[in-house]
């Protein structure tokens, strides 16, 4: 017999079996909890327990807090309920009618647009609507070889779906996406996954991304130029050097058509010759140019690193909300 979970306060339920965390029991439910990694890593998912409590599998595994050790919150994407459940976690009522789907995909393009990263474009299997919400992420696997997370780079309106795969040093599947699939490959992707997407709000944007986490800003900017967007939107673009800033004619271009829209590329090592933009750390632009973050919102993807920095500079020096700040790290 299942577990009872309740949420608090929206007032609904679920069950969850022992095998299931509670984020796949509320997922498989239609739920959609807070979460981004899905092990147990960025604490996204992180959720004050008002009554039982939740195991974990592997704790050496995951980053916990003294109050999850204590039982007062849970990681809810790791933790097991052992008894009947109330959390305080309010549901993402914008992902509603988003399901995770299941089906498998064939590889349809893939391009080389720097040293190490490849652009993929995968079409879902054939009569498979694989909706999702700009920002979000898929699971992706080939097989024989361990799943991997990548976040969508396009809208679900494009039939395509384009994944941004950065080939890591000694990786187990990157250098195989990168190097060796074949055209028409089949493969099997899972989402969409969770919670970073553009808030329905007037507030003006922070967009921070590192590297590859220029995925779902490129999803998240097509999905706003396709809805008429009028909110200002900053995007800040960091890499080590100028070729990891792999789509910088596509952020210029955004810029030229889109009044609302202005883009500044950053590079840590200012190595390249002719290099005449900014330099540094990628969030210290935004914190040097905007100093008073406190009517806006703030969306940051890439490196675990950039997203906390950023998420520290910009509450504790620019006064950004908390809740204004909406992140992925990519861990």
């Amino acid at each position: 017999m299942g577990i009872t979970v309740q949420i608090e306060p929206v007032d609904k339920s679920f069950t969850a079996e022992e095998s299931q965390t509670v984020l796949e029991a509320a997922l498989k439910a239609g739920i959609t909890l807070k979460h981004s990694c899905r092990n147990g890593q960025c604490g996204e998912c992180r959720a004050p327990i008002l009554s039982g409590a939740v195991s974990y599998k592997k704790t050496e595994s995951i980053k916990l807090e003294q109050s999850d050790l204590e039982g007062r919150t849970g990681l809810m994407c790791v933790g097991h309920a052992i008894s009947d459940l109330v959390i305080e976690a309010p549901e993402v009522t914008e992902l509603e009618g988003i399901s995770v789907q299941k089906c498998a995909g064939r590889t349809m393009a893939k391009e080389t647009v720097s040293d190490d990263v490849a652009v993929l474009k995968i079409a879902p299997a054939p009569g498979v609507n694989f909706a999702f919400k700009p920002g979000q992420y898929l699971d992706l696997t080939i097989k024989g070889y361990a799943t991997r997370s990548y976040s969508m780079a396009s809208t679900d309106s494009e039939g395509l779906i384009e994944l941004h795969v950065r080939k890591m040093p000694g990786g187990a599947v990157s250098p195989i996406i990168v190097d060796e699939l074949k055209h028409k490959a089949i493969v099997t992707i899972e989402g969409p996954f969770g919670t970073f997407y553009v808030r329905d709000s007037d507030r003006p944007m922070v967009m921070i991304a590192s590297g590859t986490g220029f995925a779902p800003v490129k999803s998240m900017m097509q999905g706003l130029i396709a809805s008429g967007n009028s909110r200002p939107v900053a995007l800040y673009w960091g890499g080590r050097a100028k070729q990891d800033l792999y789509m910088d004619k596509l952020c210029q271009q955004w810029a030229e058509q889109n009044s609302w829209f202005s883009y500044t590329p950053v590079l840590s090592e200012n190595t390249d010759a002719g290099w005449v933009g900014r330099t540094g750390f990628v969030h210290q632009s935004v914190v040097d140019d905007l100093p008073d973050l406190s009517a806006y919102e703030v969306y940051v993807c890439g490196a675990p690193i950039v997203v906390s920095s950023a998420k520290r500079d910009c509450i504790g020096l620019c006064g950004l909300n908390p809740d204004h700040f909406f992140s992925d790290a990519f861990v």
